[in-house]
Formats: structure tokens, C-alpha cells, sequence
């Protein structure tokens, strides 16, 4: 896995490496120029500066995009994920932040933040035919139902926990534990299809 830096800012450059463990290739791309002639993998992560580069996403969305913008927009996030782009936060997350954004897409998994997240799932309308009549939640323990529903309203590990008077960490080993029941890799697609599942059934 090599890590591609791509944007004309060089502070952003120094910013997001902090980010990076020192084993892991890193290559800084600071033109148009640069980002046309570069070879790209498929394996290779690329942390793009939307604000300063935005013409030339189109020219990377077949790999693995973690898009940053110091501007950012429920709405222009929703429609860069439904583009196809793994990530979607602030071009000044703190270096332990940006760290699991790129740990969470070198598993093939997308990361937004909460705010997004809840965006989506509250506006999950946009989103049709993502339950299909085989989904269902009979096989969740009455607990982990509890936890499903409280991911469909869009609330955080932290909100959930609070709610239902539990630990963030078995929050966590709750969702976890619907994943693999659901065969659902990502939060947000658990939220959508649950909220859909719970309206339907109304």
C-alpha cells in the first residue's frame, strides 16, 4: 500500500504526514501536471485536497479517494460518496484522526464523519431499493436491536452508549457483532437499511 498525497498546499503536505507511520511509502503530488503523468495502483491510498484540486478528482475515483475540504458540505459530501470516494472530512483533522480515516479505507470500508453520517441516514429517501426482502433483523439479540435502531436515527457510539446506559467499547462490540450478522460492512449502509426495514414494516 503506498499513501499519495495530492495537493498544491506543501503545509497540507507536512499536515497530513503526521498522520502516517514511517514504514509506509508516501508520495507527494503538488500539480496538475504531476497527477496526470503519475501511475496510480489500485491499492494505493490517495488524500486529495477538494478545495484547491476539485477539477481533478474525476481522474481518480477508480481508486481509493479520501477527500479533505476546509469547507465541508453534508450535501456535496453525500454526492462525492455517491461518486464513488472512500472518505470525506476536514483538510485539518488532527493526525490521530486522519490516521484511522486511513486505516478504516485500507479495509475497504468508508469513513464520514458523524455529521454526514447522520445526514445520510435521516435522509435516506435519496436512497432507494438498498433493503432487499431477504434483510431481516430476527437473528439480533433484543440488545444489539437496540443498538441497530439507535445507528438508524444517525446517533454516535458516544449517544448510543449514553442512551442505553452502556460503554462506548460494547457499543462498539454491538455494531461489530451486526455487521457480521447482516453481512454489512459500513455504519452507514447499516443505518439506511434498518431505518428502511423499521419503515417498512409500520
Amino acid at each position: 500500500m503506498r499513501i499519495i498525497l495530492v495537493s498544491i498546499n506543501r503545509v497540507l503536505h507536512q499536515q497530513w504526514k503526521k498522520a502516517i507511520h514511517s514504514t509506509v511509502e508516501v508520495i507527494s503530488l503538488y500539480s496538475i501536471i504531476e497527477i496526470k503523468k503519475f501511475t496510480f495502483h489500485s491499492k494505493d491510498i490517495i488524500i486529495f485536497d477538494y478545495d484547491n484540486l476539485e477539477n481533478e478528482l474525476s481522474y481518480l475515483l477508480s481508486n481509493k479517494v479520501v477527500c479533505l475540504s476546509s469547507k465541508l458540505d453534508n450535501i456535496e459530501g453525500f454526492n462525492l460518496l455517491k461518486k464513488g470516494i472512500k472518505a470525506y472530512g476536514n483538510n485539518y483533522m488532527t493526525p490521530m484522526n486522519l490516521a484511522e480515516v486511513i486505516k478504516t479505507v485500507s479495509l475497504g470500508k468508508i469513513w464520514i464523519s458523524p455529521d454526514l453520517m447522520s445526514f445520510i441516514i435521516k435522509n435516506s429517501t435519496l436512497n432507494q431499493n438498498l433493503v432487499n426482502e431477504d434483510f431481516s433483523l430476527e437473528e439480533l439479540t433484543s440488545r444489539e436491536l437496540e443498538v441497530a435502531k439507535e445507528v438508524s436515527k444517525g446517533h454516535t457510539n458516544k449517544l448510543i452508549a449514553q442512551y442505553l446506559n452502556i460503554t462506548e467499547r460494547t457499543v462498539k462490540a454491538h455494531i461489530s457483532t451486526i455487521f457480521s450478522k447482516l453481512d454489512i460492512s459500513d455504519r452507514v449502509s447499516l443505518g439506511i437499511k434498518v431505518k428502511e426495514y423499521l419503515r417498512n414494516r409500520s
